[in-house]
């Protein structure tokens, strides 16, 4: 009899029901129920009437939040655990429901995986015409408000900007970063670059929060015509480079180079892996997600944006790691 280790047989079924948990989360952030429930105590019944849904199945629903620490059941009632109340609460500032919303509209192109590595081609925009945006750009900005919110705080404390006067956040898409950044630093003003049917969503941003006077937009495209001349004293590259190949990479850091004054600096912020390119997990991951989603992406090891940044001029090259699986890369001009 072959001996079986029960923790691996359960680590690999975990693995191939993953996507049941992903439905459960998806679902209860379609039907809006941690906002439904807020901080009170709800019934089944009084939850499916509420989202006009049958009743049985709304119970077993709630049972498996609870069985993945999103609800707490007490008797009959359901409530919201403490995670839930932080990120999946409506009008909370950490609120995450538009970011998991759009990984759920990408989930069907991870069905399209093995068709992806025979082919090496981002089979889910085959059909697409050329100038077809693959998301809903609404809800793609709205969902990297939601995670750009919560990494904010973070982002501020550890990039230096006492000296920095403007700052171009490039591809800023909702200008949560050069939000964040202008209100820690009173005397910074900043520009959000990105392309024209994303800055008209940007300014929406900007408005609600009454930063009109001090966070701008230019329309572009990052890969064609520059950023200015000698402007910026830093240039925030955030998640971008890896929607794009090493050639187009090595192009859009020399613009940067060209945009910073002397002494100014550039900071890269991205999912970087280590050199095996197998961690961490999530930047793996991510970088057959950008295979799947794009037609050149990728997630790079710090050594090639250490490579680019020393190819286009860039000196005094340093990373500083984040929580949230993401990682800055500094260097000056």
């Amino acid at each position: 009899m072959t001996n079986t280790n029960h923790s691996n047989f359960d680590y690999i079924l975990d693995l191939s029901c993953g996507y049941w948990k992903s439905h459960v989360l998806f679902t209860a952030v379609e039907f809006d129920i941690f906002t439904l429930i807020g901080k009170g105590n709800l019934t089944a019944k009084k939850i499916s009437q509420s989202i006009h849904a049958d009743e049985r199945a709304t119970e077993m629903l709630l049972n498996a939040l609870v069985s993945l620490e999103l609800l707490v059941k007490h008797e009959n009632y359901f409530s919201n655990s403490r995670i839930s109340n932080l990120y999946l609460v409506k009008e909370e500032p950490h609120y995450l429901g538009d970011s998991l919303h759009h990984f759920h509209n990408i989930m069907e192109n991870w069905t399209m995986l093995r068709e992806t590595i025979e082919t090496g081609k981002a089979v889910s925009l085959k059909n697409l015409p050329e100038d077809a945006d693959p998301h809903d750009t609404r809800d793609f900005i709205t969902a990297m408000h939601n995670i750009a919110s919560v990494k904010a705080d973070e982002l501020c404390s550890k990039i230096d900007l006492k000296k920095s006067k403007m700052l171009l956040d490039l591809a800023g898409g909702p200008g949560t970063y050069a939000i964040a950044l202008a209100k820690a630093n009173p005397h910074l003003k900043a520009v959000v670059f990105d392309l024209e049917h994303v800055i008209k969503l940007t300014m929406e941003f900007i408005k609600a929060v009454g930063m009109e006077d001090r966070v701008t937009v230019q329309s572009g495209n990052c890969l064609e015509g520059n950023f200015g001349k000698n402007i910026y004293d830093t240039v925030l590259v955030s998640n971008l480079l890896h929607s794009y190949n090493p050639s187009n990479n090595t192009m859009i850091l020399k613009k940067c180079w060209d945009a910073l004054k002397d002494g100014g600096q550039v900071i890269i912020h991205e999912f970087v892996l280590g050199e095996t390119k197998t961690q961490p997990q999530f930047a793996a991951l991510f970088s057959l997600n950008m295979l799947i989603g794009t037609q050149e992406g990728a997630s790079y090891a710090e050594s090639e944006y250490r490579t680019w940044l020393k190819n286009t001029g860039f000196k005094y090259i340093s990373r500083v790691g984040l929580e949230y699986n993401s990682t800055l890369i500094i260097g000056s001009k």
